[in-house]
């Protein structure tokens, strides 16, 4: 069940998650692999928020994270494991599409009490005992602030912090159609809480190292056009990652430069990962829903950013996918 901001049914909702969270003493969180800004954003200020509020809070984490927002404070704290002597009150699942992307690790769940899970992708399944789901959100930590708000306890620079990265990633620094005026509104109280916004957008957009400058640099050599143009892609193979000493980590961002070309509708970035198979990333400019592409492999995600991974070898895969969003195309 979705609950629509603002409403009765949602304030009432938030406010239940908000009395659970006052009253747990021991708390951990969990989100999708490879974390992304609003991912990491959420389990790094429900951190802070436990921190400031004489409670305990672990989050876990598997996966290197991005050179971009890795410098969030608490980044250092992530673990990936639980302590086994620990009754945990309370566990939150932030921000994922599929309980199958997560693989073994809703198994996390059994530890705790009660358990959370708070997104706003579309058509999610609720993975906890209690959920909040918006898919007209920003994003999980839109979601997540209507909580903190119905503690009515303040928030730490750390915690503004985090949200906002989480806002500003999903948004594309709100220059896409999911800048709710409720995310608007939230960064407006944030910054007046003291947060100073320049600095983070430098941190995260205008920071990078040299070998993720290389391995961007050889996706945008290999772009083709497809469909007169309507279509792009371009790919990655685990050699080019070892030859250049970059990591999959170094290449995000690879595919906003492909949805940046003049004329395009879709955008596809082939990244060959270990174990045989192929991670496609999806971009569309607005007539094409690639969520309902990416959802023939099992993928998700949003109308207009989606993505999945699938098995195979790069090329057949490539031409595969090329083949059917092509016909959607031409459709």
């Amino acid at each position: 069940m979705y609950f629509k901001w603002p409403s009765p049914e949602y304030d009432e909702q938030a406010a239940a998650i908000a009395r659970m969270l006052d009253q747990a003493k021991n708390v951990f969180c969990i989100a999708h692999p490879f974390s992304d800004g609003d991912a990491l954003g959420s389990q790094l200020a429900l951190y802070h928020f436990c921190k400031a509020h004489q409670k305990n809070c672990w989050c876990l984490s598997f996966d290197p994270l991005p050179e971009q927002i890795s410098w969030l404070e608490g980044s250092d704290r992530l673990v990936s494991e639980l302590p086994a002597d620990v009754d945990f009150d309370l566990a939150f699942l932030m921000e994922t599409t599929d309980s199958r992307r997560m693989g073994d690790r809703v198994s996390f769940f059994e530890r705790a009490k009660t358990t959370v899970h708070l997104d706003h992708h579309v058509e999610v399944i609720g993975l906890g005992k209690i959920n909040l789901l918006d898919d007209k959100a920003s994003s999980t930590c839109e979601i997540l602030y209507n909580v903190f708000e119905k503690t009515g306890k303040s928030l730490s620079q750390a915690c503004c912090a985090a949200l906002y990265v989480g806002i500003m990633t999903d948004t594309g620094n709100f220059r896409y159609n999911n800048s709710t005026p409720r995310a608007h509104d939230i960064v407006a109280r944030l910054i007046e809480n003291g947060l100073t916004v320049d600095e983070i957008y430098k941190k995260v957009y205008e920071t990078t190292n040299y070998n993720s400058v290389i391995i961007h640099g050889l996706a945008m050599s290999r772009t083709a056009q497809h469909c007169g143009g309507k279509l792009v892609t371009s790919w990655l193979k685990l050699d080019d990652f070892s030859r250049i000493g970059a990591t999959e980590v170094d290449a995000d961002g690879c595919i906003r430069h492909l949805s940046c070309i003049k004329g395009i509708e879709v955008a596809i970035l082939f990244k060959e990962v270990e174990g045989n198979k192929v991670k496609i990333s999806f971009r569309s400019t607005g007539k094409i829903d690639v969520m309902e592409i990416s959802r023939r492999m099992h993928g998700g995600g949003h109308r207009l950013a989606a993505g999945a991974q699938v098995d195979g070898e790069l090329e057949p895969v490539m031409q595969q996918i090329i083949t059917m969003v092509s016909s959607v195309l031409e459709s």
